[in-house]
Formats: C-alpha cells, structure tokens, sequence
C-alpha cells in the first residue's frame, strides 16, 4: 500500500513532459521491460497464447482498468475472469498493431501511453476491428513489469 500511496506521489512527474521523444530510436532497459510486459499481455491474447492466467501474471494485484465515459471500473479479478469467458467462447487476437507515443519511468513506476489496433477472431470466423487510446501505469515487480492502471479511449476504427 505503501508503494502504491508513494507511485501517486510521483505520478506528477511521471506525466510532466518528458525527455524522450515520441519517435524513440532506442529505449533504455527499464523501457524495454516495460515493452516486454506489453508483450506478454499481447501473446497471452494471440492464437496459441498463455491465455487469462498468462495476461493476469502480468497485472498487479492492485490493478485497475476504467474505459473513458464509461461508469465502471474494473478490478484485477474481474478482468481476468472476463478475459477467461472470452478464451472459453473462442476468441482470439489475430492481428495486433501498435504505436508507442511514450514510457516514461521513474523509480519503480512506468507510464506508457500507446495506440492499439486489434483484429479480434471469433470461434465462427466472425471478425472484427478495434482502436483505442492506452495510458497506463506500471509498477516494477520481482520479476519485471506489472501492469497497475489502465485507461482506455475507443477510437473510430480505421
């Protein structure tokens, strides 16, 4: 909890501009672990992936997922058990393309903000397209990044 009322702390300076460029070249290796999370969290969706136990070992147990101008906001056990149904009715990730606009770390707190397009497959060949905003936030765990906050803005589709 400690860690959690401190990452707010500093979630100020997190978002205060930041010396990466949008268009990175390289990243550092805090980066590139949380690039490495991001990853995990999109093989666990694809055909063949780890599936809801694989996306959640890389969410905090303090996790929380709010769509804008939605009401509603979603807990880590929640979203894996919903993640899960959709596994069971056979969806999948089939196709995923991703535009990273910044991490910034400091500390033991990461914030990436991305824009994702998915094609999502369903069990009766039924596809469909997504796009949406992500701003996040990651805390590092023993074992590398997790995934503490996400918000999320739907996009026009293209």
């Amino acid at each position: 909890m400690q860690k959690l009322v401190r990452g707010l702390g500093v979630l100020l300076l997190l978002v205060w501009p930041s010396s990466q460029a949008s268009a990175q070249d390289s990243w550092t290796p805090d980066q590139r672990g949380v690039l490495a999370a991001v990853g995990r969290l999109s093989e666990a969706t694809a055909p063949g992936g780890t599936g809801a136990d694989g996306y959640g070992a890389v969410l905090s147990d303090e996790f929380s997922r709010w769509t804008t101008g939605s009401s509603k906001v979603t807990g880590k056990q929640e979203w894996v058990d919903g993640i899960g149904e959709w596994f069971e009715d056979g969806w999948r990730v089939t196709d995923r393309d991703q535009t990273v606009l910044e991490i910034s770390v400091l500390e033991e707190f990461a914030f990436s903000r991305r824009i994702i397009e998915e094609t999502y497959l369903g069990p009766d060949g039924d596809a469909t397209k997504s796009r949406a905003a992500l701003s996040e936030i990651w805390i590092r765990g023993d074992s590398g990044w997790l995934l503490l906050r996400a918000n999320v803005d739907v996009l026009d589709s293209p």
